[in-house]
């Protein structure tokens, strides 16, 4: 091929090169002006339960542990006696907790599926010669987070914290303490290394002496915990009251407390309102986050009928406290409304000649509508459901096992009642309620919150692509 053919054959190939590049050029920016057509679909939408193939564990706190039972170690909280527990459903496992003092009986832990209703509780009847009294809580699911409120450290007063880890790993669990003038300097709150499979009992009055009131914050890492407190106190050197307190979990503006009662076959004496009880029931209110507001507690009987009892003031962390000089005449629980989130319990009392005794009543959770929750009654006990809303609650109690005839009863918009149950019962409303077990017999009076699992829990939304 010759030189001049080489080159006219070059120049066509440019040519052509730059004609390409020039088509490409325009098609991109015709591209660029005109809108195309577009496939728009929005993501599916897929709720799932990620509850599946998943066991609920429930843990009881075990024997009573006294403080100060072995002179030797003063310090140490000493399990004593053992507790009855009430069950309501079937669990599929039964186990223990170790406790480094032992004692006569262990802490349980009950599983079963996390769909299958389940609840328990326990009481016992401590009786040593420093302490006196009933004690009652209900068994309760691991958290990472919980709170505490009830008891004191002041002079004759013992209060607990009992953690248990049910888990495969140890937790570590801080503990922040508050009192009535807000938190407790962080000095004195210390972490608490928690065994997997194990309980550990730390005495609070280590961790805040001569403390009044009390509020307690547990947050766990490495593995959920659950927390229980145990209060005794004394008067001189005769026994005087004990009481378990059960958890709280989120602070919330609304609280209802079942339950409550002030039970006494003396008198009424003076006070400085007039005439009042001998032992006044007590509302105690912590607002965790430190902002000023004020708390309204009012009283609930069967009837509907609301008492207002009085207001707290909140501020700075502080446990606020409101004393009620005259129980209403069959309340059955009370209702604690706030400008901001709190926590709250209340102070009953039974006293019968020389016989007293206290327990520090513990808000309870929700029962949603049309849910089936299982409701453990310890014997003697009673139930009792409150209805906060504006619509009357139909509610239907029958045997978790299925035996025997459902019963049902109208409970009126803001009322609390004595509802008859069963030992292992199903509660089941038309509308959302509170339940909570009471139980008193002569001096003698103890009580818990029925721990309805949320129903929402374990349902996810996924979107996919």
């Amino acid at each position: 091929m010759s030189d001049r053919s080489r080159v006219l054959r070059g120049g066509a190939r440019a040519a052509t090169g730059l004609v390409v590049v020039g088509v490409c050029a325009a098609a991109v920016l015709l591209l660029g002006q005109t809108e195309l057509p577009a496939v728009q679909r929005a993501p599916i939408a897929v709720t799932v339960d990620s509850t599946q193939n998943t066991v609920r564990s429930l843990v009881c706190a075990g024997p009573f542990a006294e403080l100060g039972a072995d002179p030797s170690r003063p310090g140490t909280a000493v399990p004593t006696g053992a507790p009855a527990v009430a069950v309501s459903g079937a669990p599929t496992e039964v186990v223990s907790l170790t406790r480094p003092e032992g004692g006569e009986a262990s802490p349980v832990v009950l599983e079963a599926p996390v769909d299958e209703p389940l609840a328990a509780a326990q009481i016992q009847a401590v009786s040593t010669e420093t302490l006196s009294g009933a004690a009652g809580s209900a068994c309760g699911e691991p958290l990472n987070e919980q709170w505490l409120l009830g008891g004191s450290t002041a002079l004759g007063v013992s209060t607990t914290l009992s953690l248990g880890n049910p888990g495969s790993v140890p937790a570590t669990v801080q503990i922040s303490v508050y009192d009535e003038s807000g938190p407790v300097d962080a000095v004195q709150t210390a972490g608490v290394l928690v065994a997997a499979g194990t309980m550990q009992t730390v005495s609070l009055n280590g961790y805040a002496p001569e403390r009044e009131r009390l509020a307690v914050r547990v947050i766990s890492t490495g593995a959920p915990v659950t927390a229980s407190l145990g209060v005794g106190q004394t008067s001189g050197i005769s026994p005087f009251a004990v009481s378990s307190v059960t958890r709280q979990i989120d602070p919330e503006t609304t609280l209802v407390i079942p339950g409550v009662a002030n039970r006494s076959d003396h008198g009424h004496g003076p006070s400085d309102s007039g005439e009042g009880d001998d032992f006044p029931v007590a509302v105690r209110v912590l607002a965790p986050s430190g902002d000023e507001g004020s708390a309204h507690v009012r009283a609930v009987d069967a009837t509907g009928r609301s008492t207002d009892l009085g207001d707290i003031a909140l501020a700075e962390a502080s446990v606020g406290e409101l004393i009620v000089p005259h129980w209403p005449e069959d309340a059955q629980a009370v209702i604690v409304d706030a400008d901001v989130p709190v926590i709250a319990a209340a102070l009953g009392s039974a006293t019968v000649a020389e016989g007293h005794d206290y327990e520090w009543f513990a808000p309870a959770p929700v029962v949603a509508a049309d849910v089936p929750a299982a409701v453990p009654v310890v014997d003697g006990g009673e139930l009792v459901v409150v209805n906060p809303g504006e619509v009357e609650a139909e509610l239907v109690v029958e045997q978790a096992d299925g035996g025997g005839t459902a019963r049902k009863q109208k409970l009126p918009a803001g009322s609390a009642a004595v509802v008859r149950a069963p030992a292992d019962a199903l509660l089941t409303s038309s509308v959302p309620v509170h339940a909570g077990v009471r139980y008193v017999s002569g001096g003698l009076i103890a009580g818990y919150p029925i721990l309805a699992p949320d129903p929402r829990e374990g349902v996810l939304t996924v979107y996919t692509r």
